[in-house]
């Protein structure tokens, strides 16, 4: 929709010669009804956001500006693929968080770009309003739409560059404008190149040395991969709980070398504080620390153990609650239980674009359906009521409907392992089997499919069984699983029924 006013739209309206005060009050004034009806919706779309572009010289006070660069660098500069006008946009607060103070920092590389962040820009990036502040890092110069893409690596000393681990980057510079194509969309042009793996840990460091110098202004820096989803309103909210000023480091734990670290594909937050204490305090910190990254396994590792040597170190005061909002599995992979059928949940990690879609689906609709009334709320107010999106919601809408066809699969690894069973298990914790009838043995959870589903229902707890061949596993929580062929035959199952509905009447507070 392009409003009007006084028969001029947005765009004739931003090329009127008015002073910048007087051009945002006018696109204020016209704008503001239009904002407040989308985010009482939920997510404000992606055609919210007018195709404009307003010129420096012509934006309104230092305030209402988006965060930009503290100095000018090449292909640097925060951008959005909707519009360059995302400050002048109503955001609301996330508690008390405004979006346009966090930059988010997003990781690709040559070899994925283009199959990965083109639907990101059309779902969870495509809001000027939710994500004003985004800034894009590969190992190879481009862009895509209106986004440059950094190349975070194009600082890295000369002498580190001519090692093996940068083949993949010296051979992305070389087939730039030479009409191959690294997406793998099978096509002719198809161009494969190998080595992604090796040449992402060193990308970590660079990227928040780049954004400590070009964004000091931010009240959070969010790391996103590029299969990464996030729940951009909770987990806005969820920032807003902490204290920006503090040296802070959120993110899922993982532990490498001895050392507690933030796992980099579940995403992490560093607050104002960690980052003015770390990379911030010392604009050489990244490049000091190159060595370390070349004899090291993982990029997150590396960053961690770097911000632990300036005292900064991740944030523990929620692991063992039962809270897992930051996660590291796609929803099949997912473990739903007790403990964490009540746990926010801020992203959902390793999506395939299909993935992002039915994510992207889901979220519209279930803020929908529950922040401010749903479609009929009526949007006043400045802080935004942000539904909590629970791994009970993504149980409920993906995986039960499921299941409730089918509780049992042929071909299916549902990953039940909790509790293991097998012959040799048997042998090596002295279970004689010599000489036991087949009748004896028939009461081994190992034996058959059936022996293995009697298993799981003398043990109390158990919520799903998984047989294939002499091996037996039960859970206690549910996984969803995916088909599999794997040459020997593989069927899972469910314990529907009681259990089920015992878990899902589980009541859930309100809140974080």
């Amino acid at each position: 929709m392009i409003l009007r006013e006084n028969g001029l739209s947005i765009q004739e309206l931003l090329l009127e010669p008015w002073t910048s005060a007087e051009q945002t009050t006018k696109y204020h004034a016209i704008q503001q009804q239009q904002q407040n009806a989308e985010y009482s919706k939920g997510i404000l779309s992606s055609s919210a956001a007018q195709n404009v572009s307003l010129p420096e010289e012509h934006m309104g006070p230092e305030e209402n500006k988006p965060l930009k660069p503290a100095v000018p660098v090449p292909a640097s500069s925060l951008s959005h693929p909707a519009t360059q006008m995302e400050s002048l946009l109503e955001v609301p607060l996330f508690g008390t968080l405004s979006p346009k103070d966090a930059v988010i920092l997003v990781k690709t590389g040559a070899t994925a770009l283009w199959r990965r962040m083109p639907m990101h820009m059309s779902t969870t990036l495509s809001s000027s309003s939710l994500t004003p502040n985004i800034a894009i890092y590969s190992d190879s110069p481009s862009q895509i739409l209106s986004h440059p893409i950094i190349d975070v690596l194009a600082n890295i000393s000369t002498a580190l560059k001519p090692h093996s681990d940068f083949d993949l980057y010296h051979a992305a510079l070389a087939v730039q404008d030479t009409n191959l194509y690294l997406e793998s969309g099978s096509m002719e042009g198809d161009h494969y190149l190998p080595g992604g793996w090796r040449l992402d840990k060193y990308k970590f460091l660079p990227l928040v040395q780049h954004a400590a110098k070009n964004f000091p202004y931010a009240k959070w820096y969010i790391y996103m991969e590029d299969d990464n989803y996030y729940f951009w309103p909770q987990l806005y909210t969820w920032l807003s709980t902490f204290d920006a000023s503090q040296p802070l480091y959120l993110g899922s734990p993982a532990f490498r070398l001895g050392e507690d670290f933030a796992h980099g594909g579940s995403g992490f937050a560093i607050s104002a504080g960690a980052m003015a204490q770390t990379f911030g305090a010392d604009p050489d910190l990244a490049s000091k620390n190159e060595d370390y990254a070349r004899e090291r396994c993982c990029g997150d590792q590396v960053l961690s153990h770097v911000m632990a040597s300036k005292g900064v170190q991740r944030h523990k005061d929620l692991d063992g609650t039962g809270w897992q909002g930051l996660q590291s599995l796609p929803v099949w992979r997912m473990n739903f239980a007790g403990w964490n059928w009540c746990s926010p949940v801020l992203n959902v990690h390793k999506v395939h674009q299909e993935d992002v879609s039915k994510l992207w689906e889901f979220e519209r609709a279930f803020r929908a359906a529950n922040e401010r009334g749903g479609e009929d709320g009526d949007g006043d107010g400045d802080e935004r009521k942000v539904a909590v999106i629970r791994y009970r919601d993504l149980f409920e809408y993906f995986v039960m409907p499921s299941l409730e066809r089918e509780a049992e699969r042929i071909e299916w690894d549902n990953f039940a392992s909790a509790k293991t069973f097998s012959s040799s298990q048997d042998q090596a914790d002295g279970v004689k089997l010599e000489g036991m009838s087949e009748e004896e043995r028939s009461t081994r959870p190992w034996f058959d499919k059936e022996a293995c589903k009697r298993a799981c229902e003398a043990w109390e707890e158990c919520l799903s069984w998984r047989y294939a061949d002499d091996n037996c596993g039960l859970a206690s929580a549910i996984s969803w699983g995916h088909r599999i062929n794997e040459g020997i035959l593989m069927e899972s199952g469910w314990m529907m029924g009681e259990r089920f509905d015992k878990l899902r009447g589980k009541k859930c507070d309100g809140g974080f």
